[in-house]
C-alpha cells in the first residue's frame, strides 16, 4: 500500500526541508536581508532552496518507493503540512503570535516565501511527471 509510504516520505521531506530552510533563513535574516531588504533576500533564497530540495524530493520518492501522480501529490501535501507546522512552532518559539505570522504572509516577501513553499510541495509531483515522459 503506497498511501502510508507517501505520507512517511512527505513527513521526512518536510522535516529535512524545514531544516534546510532554517539554515537558509538564518543566513537570509541575519546577513542578506539587512543589506538588501527582505523581499530581495527572499527572492535570492527561494530558487536556492528549491534547487537544494529538488534532489531531496527525488531521494524521498525513491527511498519510500513513492510512484504515481496521486502518491506524489500525497507526499507533497504531507510535506507542506509538516513544513507549515514546523514554521508555526518555530514562530511560537520565537515569540511570534499567530496573527502576526498570518499578517507576514500578506506582505510581498511573505507571499514570495509562501510561493516557494508551494513549489517545494510540488517538487515530488514534478519528479513523477518527468519520470513518465517518454525517452527519446
Amino acid at each position: 500500500m503506497t498511501g502510508p509510504a507517501a505520507i512517511r516520505a512527505g513527513a521526512a521531506y518536510g522535516v529535512i526541508g524545514f531544516g534546510f530552510g532554517f539554515l537558509f533563513g538564518v543566513v537570509r535574516t541575519l546577513l542578506v536581508a539587512p543589506a538588501i531588504g527582505a523581499f530581495a533576500a527572499v527572492a535570492i533564497e527561494t530558487p536556492l532552496m528549491l534547487a537544494t530540495c529538488a534532489p531531496l524530493a527525488r531521494w524521498c520518492l525513491r527511498r519510500w518507493a513513492v510512484s504515481g501522480t496521486v502518491e506524489a501529490l500525497v507526499m507533497g501535501l504531507a510535506a507542506f503540512a509538516v513544513l507549515m507546522v514546523c514554521e508555526v512552532l518555530l514562530g511560537l518559539a520565537l515569540g511570534q503570535a499567530p496573527p502576526a505570522m498570518l499578517a507576514a504572509l500578506g506582505r510581498p516577501a511573505g507571499l514570495l516565501g509562501l510561493a516557494g513553499q508551494i513549489g517545494f510541495a510540488l517538487l515530488p509531483l514534478g519528479w513523477t511527471a518527468t519520470q513518465r515522459l517518454p525517452r527519446q
